[in-house]
């Protein structure tokens, strides 16, 4: 029992996503999908799923074709897609979620709140006997791990076969994303095949039966898991010369820091204490911490000022009397965010409109103050090509990109039109995911802005990005920054007892 895709291809102008793609998912399984972001996950998935319609190709369910014309086709053949970036309503509770568009209904069509309750708590004790959930509570306000489950719990309301998880735990802290793999682990034994994309390897590994390998749209491998390491699964993901690319090679050349760009003393924000913080032209300074130990808040109040209620601030020497985003963009900061389509893109613009937000007069605006589109296309084109966007055109919706794509998007519209002009750059989970290749040539922009005397601020929960970027990191603890490591002293332990306190 499975659904196989046969020589399946999808055409964009100018761009071939998929070329003669053929894979089965079988109803028994674990099928990991990896590939580099824009390697043709997300669109094969799409068509999986019934969001997007192959330009040629078949689908077999169980041995006889099939139409997947839309999702709700895919749902009613058993297929169901719980995609990367997440479809809840924040402000709705987790019973209205599990049930959204199929509530239980009175006489003049008034909602059952009692029967949607015990529909939504029968099928929470269906699925997961084991989690515990307080369904009455707005999903904005539940750990992303259960947030996660209840769009599972919502997937599987349906008479489900095969459902598709892409990226299920990349914003997860680790005992999340464990209690999540032994759900994932559960579903094939119980008639629910599973095909997952991560761009954590070690995950696709642990979790997967098969794991099948695009690369550049075609597919190029399906084996095992058992029979296959993740050095072979690098080596089919990317197969590349080796050699550095002109901007990998200006990235990688030493530099040392120049002058202090922006220093802090006495810093509060929230719960957030920092004594003091400085960080020079040139340089990459990581900032990890354990949940909630005040990192990415702090990161967040030198370019927001939320939740600042003491602390004094400079930036080039200069002191600053008030600190917003407005403020701070025009002194030359750029804040990349995390959580990209809620907090950096519009899902429904195209890549020229999303790269254009921050400087659209800076970069395509004529001798008259009008808006040029030719200008803005060129400007465009040139930031594509600088984070190698992988887009059939500008004009490709960013809802339609890759994951990695997505990212690049959201670090491309702070470099376009911006000549330079930033001195501080700060990046909040910069790989948050995104896979392999996809990672390498972010940390290349992020070590080539330095190179070009941009101080860096990375923040991030992949302490291994930290150990492999930064110049010096300094550790959270309780909302207090807790000194800091050199780099000579790198290690995971050294980062981990840091983290919770323990400094040799």
């Amino acid at each position: 029992m499975s659904v196989s895709l046969s020589d399946i291809v999808m055409q964009y102008p100018g761009t071939r996503a998929l070329d003669s793609v053929s894979v089965d998912f079988r109803f028994d399984e674990v099928h990991g999908l990896i590939g580099e972001n824009g390697a043709g996950k997300t669109t094969l998935v799409s068509i999986l799923g019934g969001s997007k319609q192959p330009t040629a190709g078949r689908i077999r369910v169980d041995g006889a074709e099939a139409t997947l014309a839309s999702a709700g086709d895919a749902l009613r053949k058993g297929i169901a897609h719980v995609s990367q970036e997440g479809s809840l309503v924040p402000a709705l509770s987790a019973v209205q979620n599990i049930l959204l568009g199929d509530e239980p209904r009175m006489a003049l069509g008034i909602i059952d709140r009692r029967a949607l309750k015990r529909r939504a708590a029968a099928l929470m004790t269906q699925w997961f006997p084991d989690v515990s959930i307080d369904l009455d509570t707005p999903v904005e306000s539940l750990p992303m791990a259960d947030q996660k489950i209840i769009e599972i719990v919502r997937a599987l309301r349906s008479d489900i076969r095969l459902l598709i998880l892409d990226e299920p735990t990349a914003t997860l802290p680790s005992r999340e994303k464990e209690s999540l793999w032994g759900i994932i682990r559960s579903l094939p034994a119980r008639g629910v095949g599973i095909v997952l994309i991560s761009h954590f390897l070690s995950e696709v590994k642990a979790l997967s039966d098969r794991i099948t390998v695009l690369r550049d749209g075609r597919h190029i491998a399906t084996r095992p898991a058992g029979e296959t390491t993740e050095a072979q699964l690098v080596d089919h993901m990317l197969q590349r010369s080796g050699k550095p690319t002109a901007t990998e090679a200006e990235a990688a050349r030493a530099h040392q820091p120049g002058q202090t760009v922006f220093e802090v003393d006495g810093w509060r924000a929230g719960n957030v204490r920092v004594d003091r913080f400085a960080i020079r032209a040139g340089e990459i300074v990581g900032l990890i911490g354990l949940t909630g130990a005040g990192h990415f808040g702090f990161a967040r109040s030198i370019y927001t000022g939320e939740g600042i209620v003491a602390g004094r601030a400079l930036f080039k020497g200069e002191p600053l009397a008030r600190i917003d985003a407005r403020r701070m963009r025009k002194r030359g900061v750029a804040f990349i965010p995390d959580q990209r389509m809620e907090n950096s893109l519009v899902a429904d613009w195209d890549v020229r409109e999303n790269l254009a937000m921050v400087h659209p007069a800076h970069a395509a605006v004529g001798g008259l103050g009008v808006l040029s589109r030719a200008r803005e296309r060129r400007e465009a084109g040139s930031i594509m090509e600088l984070l190698n966007v992988k887009a059939h055109s500008s004009a490709q919706l960013v809802k339609d990109l890759s994951g990695g794509n997505k990212q690049k998007v959201s670090i491309g519209k702070w470099l376009y039109g911006a000549e330079d002009r930033y001195g501080l750059v700060i990046f909040v989970e910069p790989t948050e995911g995104v896979d392999i290749g996809a990672k390498r040539e972010i940390h290349t922009q992020i070590r080539r802005l330095a190179a070009q005397g941009a101080a860096v601020i990375v923040t991030s929960s992949d302490l291994m990005e930290v150990a492999e970027i930064s110049d010096r990191v300094v550790p959270f603890v309780s909302g207090r920054a807790n000194g800091e490591i050199a780099r000579p002293d790198f290690s995971e332990n050294t980062f981990i007892s840091a983290m919770a306190g323990v400094r040799p």
